[in-house]
């Protein structure tokens, strides 16, 4: 039967079963079908030269509509038009952009019911790098991924990308300078994937998801800075995470947001977080500053479970430099076995909460002939 395929590029027709061998560029195939009762019209996505196989016993037609050409913009590097699977070898920044780093733009034009279309990244050489299911990239929304901004020693960057589960889907990939990164300011929304940037001083950063999709799959959220390494994790059934802190370094600080839902970023000032010189605690991640003298504090985890139930916390000098970091864990003897932190006045404390919002608290004693702090944790 191969032999008997019948050659086309943008048109063919016929009566009964056949198998066509098109050689023309990737587009739209409208499959046309005759009857005494009516025509029957669907579209098929080519990516390019394929056999089709015609099973329909009556006449047919089909045409096809290539993709428009693609075209680089907005101070672009790279631009592909396609439809369904594909591998695309990207074109990315020159030695004069630092580290090579970039964004990947990934639209998906149109979707078959079907398919959810996802992002396999790799090195030129055909190594995969990292995967991105079609809920990592927030469905089919418009998804920015950062490339190759905080690639681990020894690895390499960024070449190819593979689009995948993206039968019968028209999408469009693009490469990006950093410029295009979304500034981030004192409150920031949006939802599924994107990159931002954030140029304003040090503060506490909060994730808040708030709205998910209901799907089973959604996995929650993520914030990765370059260089300086910020991670937090908000989902459905944990909404909100704290704890850390952006802006240290003097250069700007890139951050990558992936998932499912819509979501809103927070900047505290840090002159503005909860401040406590006996005791503090809450159920979700935050940084607070100690105020009190010079003092020994116990961390614990109030959660029953060990592992599902850990807490940790980071001091850091005023100067933003760290100091030690602790894990206390979960468990029915937790309370009994805290985690020891030294605190000094103005220190900073960025703790992580147990993912099963169980809380956490931080106790003080004060050392011996540095006197005693009074009160309870307080807010400004």
């Amino acid at each position: 039967m191969t032999a008997d395929a019948r050659p086309f590029t943008e048109a063919a027709e016929g009566t009964g079963p056949a198998v066509l061998d098109y050689r023309g560029p990737q587009g739209w195939a409208t499959v046309v079908h005759r009857s005494d009762r009516g025509d029957l019209t669907h579209r098929v996505g080519l990516s390019g030269p394929q056999r089709l196989r015609i099973e329909y016993a009556g006449q047919w037609s089909v045409s096809v509509t290539p993709l428009e050409q693609d075209e680089v913009e907005d101070g672009g590097f790279f631009s592909r038009h396609g439809i369904g699977n594909q591998t695309v070898d990207i074109v990315k920044p020159g030695p004069d952009h630092p580290e090579g780093a970039a964004i990947l733009e990934f639209t998906t034009v149109v979707r078959s019911p079907s398919a959810y279309p996802a992002l396999n990244l790799c090195a030129a050489d055909g190594h995969r790098l990292l995967g991105l299911n079609h809920w990592d990239m927030g469905g089919d929304r418009h998804t920015r991924i950062l490339i190759d901004g905080y690639r681990r020693t020894g690895e390499p960057p960024v070449g190819r990308v593979e689009v995948v589960d993206a039968d019968n889907c028209e999408w469009r990939l693009r490469v990006l300078p950093l410029s295009a990164a979304r500034p981030m300011g004192a409150i920031t929304t949006g939802a599924g994937a994107d990159v931002l940037v954030r140029t304003g001083p040090p503060g506490a950063v909060t994730l808040r998801h708030t709205n998910g999709s209901g799907n089973i799959r959604t996995t929650g959220l993520h914030i990765e800075s370059r260089r300086h390494y910020v991670r937090l994790s908000a989902y459905p059934t944990r909404p909100f995470d704290g704890g850390k802190i952006i802006g240290i370094l003097p250069e700007p600080t890139l951050l990558q947001v992936t998932g499912d839902g819509d979501w809103e970023l927070r900047v505290i000032p840090l002159d503005e977080l909860r401040t406590f010189d006996r005791q503090i605690g809450g159920t979700v991640g935050e940084v607070v500053r100690y105020t009190g003298p010079p003092a020994t504090a116990r961390v614990t985890s109030r959660s029953w479970r060990k592992w599902g139930g850990l807490a940790d916390a980071q001091t850091l000098t005023p100067e933003l430099t760290d100091v030690r970091w602790v894990l206390a864990r979960g468990g029915p003897l937790a309370r009994f076995r805290p985690e020891k932190l030294e605190l000094l006045p103005g220190m900073l404390v960025a703790v992580g909460a147990p993912f099963n919002g169980s809380g956490w608290r931080i106790r003080t004693k004060a050392k011996a002939g540095a006197g005693a702090g009074a009160g309870e944790a307080s807010a400004r």
